[in-house]
């Protein structure tokens, strides 16, 4: 049995994604945070801080929607916190991050 697929909780300029977001699941990840940005056209924090797998295809996904909200003069910001697997992920592979608190 594998394992169950990750939640996105949105609310008011956040998504926090939980568990693990497979390589699968990634058109359903960019059609979250595109309806979350109103097409990437507000600002977005994605909290990655309860995520606990996060393979390359991933990681892609979120830095061409990091890349179209930037084209369309906003922001969006991916969270984690520090010594998860999201942080040393995006840190290997030097995706801009915040650490959140």
């Amino acid at each position: 049995m594998g394992a169950p697929p990750f939640v996105a909780e949105a609310v008011d300029g956040r998504v926090a994604l939980v568990g693990d977001v497979e390589a699968h699941e990634q058109e359903q990840l960019i059609e979250v945070l595109d309806e979350s940005s109103h097409g990437f056209r507000h600002d977005l924090l994605v909290d990655l801080s309860a995520v606990t797998f996060l393979p390359s295809s991933i990681v892609g996904a979120l830095a061409r929607a990091a890349a179209e909200a930037t084209r369309n003069g906003t922001s969006l910001v991916l969270g984690v916190v520090e010594r998860t697997v999201p942080h040393r992920v995006l840190e290997v592979c030097k995706i801009p991050y915040r650490v959140l608190t």
